[in-house]
């Protein structure tokens, strides 16, 4: 297994990894960008192509290409494995008969979702109630191209179809209830989705994690499986959060990258007609209002998302929340405003209009300064404090200062008051902090304070990366001012005096390994210094210097005490050994 997880390394870019996920630009020799695992304003992730490896000096998270996918995936070093292995084109031994037999319960609903998902297509094509939904498909303008390439399917009407067929194909009871396919009544258990137009929702690589389905027919089987709803989704399960989805995600992140856009809708048609009208970098929010998950996971893309929905939902509160949190971390926003009573999908069809109606975007500002000024009179005082309850909450949200003092001058201008007062305003609102709470956000992890030792270290290190020429500066004297941690990387980097990585793999266990790429990666992006090899033989220098004289005065205070101890007990011979050591090191510090 260690020579299969070699060869996916070997076959595979970390550049293009973690590109694959977030956008890169260009920072000399490596790559950098804002840190997918935490809110972050200026880019501190760091990816090195030359090491294979990546670190955030935010958050202090760090690795190789499987470290980043299980981070960034919520998966076991076996899932990232295999996700990786099936990138790179690599065949995965058994690990062992058992382990071959029984797969990680992840792997196990996967293959449940997708049998589940050929399920749904196949209904689609060869069942009567298959056809008339695909019949009304075609007639509400999806193509046959894109009912394949979204993957539509049909729930039949019987009550167990699905949960018998997946038991057939080897999958328990259990098993199918934990995937969310289920429903309980009182009568049993029941398919959830029965007469219905099925959406597969697929994870960012294409893996399917769970389904949305539309009423279509009359149901025949068992109970209702939630009401009559138009559409019902997946509940929350090992591999689906709505929160967190966003849907299309898989087939629009290369071209909202390419774009540095995103085009957000409300449902699953809107995403399906808009991304047949030709814009590909078109995703979902369905059954939720934009999230911070749902953020973070956009701002590894872009920081350009366009809204589209109608005039009535941007006053719906959860939505307003989430315009308010995009606000507050630097996204642009601007809002396609639908026709009355239509929504992108019906527009969608006329893919020329849609197009027209992109283009006429206008910012969420203005999209907010003109509803809500066609609501209030802005000639009257009642009018004015109105429209700055609704506008100046927003503008207090926007987290550029330039931009922000735009808007507020432009309210002022609106209400043709003072632009002090505007400003004041601003000022006093205190948004209520429940509102932008991160939600399950993992936390960002609090390093351990650093000695001023522990920093010296370091940049002695990445010093010595930078310029390997220096390792040979390092005397036997030198060694005895060293903590031993560093001790015993000096003993092993003279082993490979060109300090390549591939051979310091042999010497070093990953721990320490991963803490030398970690100090070269630091030395490239923060600590070398302009001068070039001079300046950098002398500041190397300097900092053996610095760690000596720490290591002197650290002794002192040692002996400090202990000739105190040696007063107190009358100890003579003791305190001439350790005064005439005192007056050693207290010479050298001079």
């Amino acid at each position: 297994m260690d020579s299969a997880v070699q060869e996916v390394k070997n076959r595979l870019d970390i550049a293009e990894v973690v590109s694959s996920y977030l956008k890169l630009q260009r920072a000399g020799a490596n790559l950098r960008g804002l840190c997918p695992f935490h809110a972050e304003k200026s880019p501190s992730f760091f990816v090195s192509p030359a090491r294979q490896t990546w670190h955030c000096f935010g958050c202090s998270r760090g690795g190789d290409a499987f470290k980043f996918v299980q981070e960034i995936e919520g998966i076991e070093f076996g899932d990232a494995l295999r996700l990786l292995a099936q990138r790179a084109g690599v065949d995965l031994p058994a690990y062992s008969p058992r382990l071959a037999k029984e797969k990680s319960e992840r792997k196990r609903m996967q293959d449940l979702l997708e049998l589940a998902s050929l399920f749904f297509e196949k209904q689609m094509a060869s069942s009567p109630k298959g056809q008339e939904a695909l019949t009304y498909l075609r007639d509400r303008g999806v193509s046959d191209e894109s009912i394949a390439k979204w993957r539509l399917g049909w729930a039949p009407g019987k009550g167990t179809a699905l949960i018998e067929f997946l038991k057939t194909r080897g999958h328990s009871q259990g098993e199918v209830e934990r995937s969310g396919l289920t429903v309980r009544s009182e009568g049993g258990v029941y398919d959830r989705f029965r007469s219905r137009i099925m959406f597969p929702v697929c994870d960012q690589n294409g893996v399917v994690i769970g389904f949305g389905g539309r009423i279509f027919g009359e149901k025949e089987g068992g109970p209702p499986a939630g009401g009559l709803a138009k559409y019902i989704n997946t509940p929350n399960t090992l591999l689906y959060d709505k929160s967190r989805v966003l849907y299309g995600l898989d087939k629009a992140k290369v071209e909202c990258r390419r774009q540095d856009s995103c085009l957000l809708v409300e449902g699953y048609m809107d995403a399906i007609m808009v991304s047949q009208a030709g814009f590909l970098n078109v995703v979902a929010v369905s059954g939720t209002a934009l999230t911070q998950q749902h953020l973070n996971t956009l701002k590894r893309y872009s920081n350009n998302l366009t809204l589209s929905f109608d005039m009535d939902s941007a006053g719906d509160a959860a939505t307003k929340r989430g315009i308010d949190l995009a606000l507050s971390q630097g996204f642009s926003l601007r809002v396609v405003v639908m026709p009355q009573g239509k929504d992108p999908a019906d527009v969608a069809k006329d893919a020329e209009q849609w197009k027209a109606l992109v283009a006429g975007a206008t910012s969420i500002l203005d999209f907010f300064f003109a509803t809500t000024l066609s609501r209030f009179d802005a000639k009257t005082a009642e009018g004015k404090r109105a429209i700055g309850n609704e506008l100046i909450p927003v503008i207090k949200k926007i987290a550029n200062k330039i931009e922000q003092a735009h808007w507020a001058r432009k309210l002022a201008t609106e209400l043709n008051v003072p632009e002090q007062s505007v400003t004041e305003e601003l000022k006093a609102f205190t948004a209520p902090k429940q509102e932008y709470q991160r939600g399950r956000e993992e936390p960002l992890s609090v390093p351990v304070p650093k000695t001023r030792r522990d920093l010296l270290e370091e940049r002695t290190l990445a010093l010595m990366f930078l310029q390997p020429l220096c390792l040979e500066l390092i005397t036997d004297d030198h060694m005895a001012f060293l903590s031993l941690r560093m001790q015993e990387i000096m003993e092993g980097l003279r082993k490979v005096p060109s300090l390549e990585f591939r051979q310091l793999e042999g010497i070093f266990e990953q721990s320490t390994l991963e803490f030398l790429q970690y100090v070269a990666l630091k030395g490239e992006v923060y600590e070398s210094p302009a001068g070039g090899a001079q300046d950098m033989d002398r500041e190397f220098r300097s900092c053996l210097l610095e760690l000596e004289l720490l290591f002197v005065r650290s002794r002192l205070d040692v002996l400090s005490q202990a000739i105190r101890q040696a007063e107190a007990e009358h100890d003579t011979k003791l305190l001439e050994s350790l005064l005439n050591e005192f007056n050693e090191l207290s010479r050298q510090l001079s």
